[in-house]
């Protein structure tokens, strides 16, 4: 069977056990349905609250992850914060989206999986497999940016990744608000920045072969006092 580049996001949500388990449920899997189907791919869930997602549109994989964030936290309940850990690897597998995920193990499958084991030994929550490090800088960044998300923030980018092109006139009418505190909201997302992020991610991920077998640690920068 010929191969073909794929994207694949592994992940786990962040505790669910002090979650409304069901509702969170609910709204990952119809993130991951509605991701999958836009971007050509298949999703499934294992050991309850861990997902994985693969997606045939290579390109799309970054948006897919901050999508999944940022659907999760605009969703969650005013005494909970729900969110993911999600790492994304690129690269060349047999999979086919019509084939179960449960046995997939082409390398971007391995990739994904080990770099979630290293993030979860961390506080980070967002990690690109087999980055280079300019590119690995940007999704740290990135991923300090969507934990000071408030769910009006998320809500609003959920939204923007959601419908390509969405106007701040349509998107003051879906979210029931002014156009000004649209304008306002996506400011405090820092939405520019994002969407310009992610467009360069969009070529990178086409162009470069980031499959590392031997992954390097994932670290954080700790402040000295």
């Amino acid at each position: 069977m010929p191969t073909t580049r794929i994207a694949v996001l592994t992940g786990d949500l962040v505790a669910s056990q002090q979650s409304t388990t069901q509702l969170l449920y609910k709204q990952l899997d119809n993130d991951l349905e509605a991701l999958a189907q836009r971007h050509d791919g298949a999703w499934s869930r294992f050991r309850g609250d861990g997902f994985q997602l693969a997606l045939h549109q290579v390109d799309a994989g970054l948006d897919a992850a901050v999508a999944l964030r940022a659907g999760l936290i605009a969703a969650s309940p005013a005494d909970q914060r729900w969110d993911a850990r999600i790492s994304l690897a690129i690269g060349d597998a047999r999979w086919a989206p019509d084939q179960s995920l449960d046995d997939a193990n082409d390398a971007p499958f391995i990739d994904s999986g080990r770099a979630l084991d290293q993030l979860s030994d961390t506080d980070r929550r967002l990690v690109l497999a087999g980055a280079g490090p300019a590119e690995e800088l940007v999704v740290r960044y990135l991923d300090e940016m969507l934990d000071g998300w408030s769910t009006n923030s998320a809500q609003s980018v959920a939204l923007c990744l959601g419908e390509p092109g969405i106007t701040q006139a349509r998107l003051a009418t879906l979210l029931g608000i002014r156009q000004p505190s649209v304008h306002k909201r996506l400011q405090v997302a820092r939405w520019d920045l994002l969407n310009a992020s992610l467009a360069y991610f969009r070529h990178y991920l086409l162009h470069n072969d980031l499959l590392h077998h031997d992954l390097p640690p994932i670290t954080t920068t700790e402040t000295q006092g």
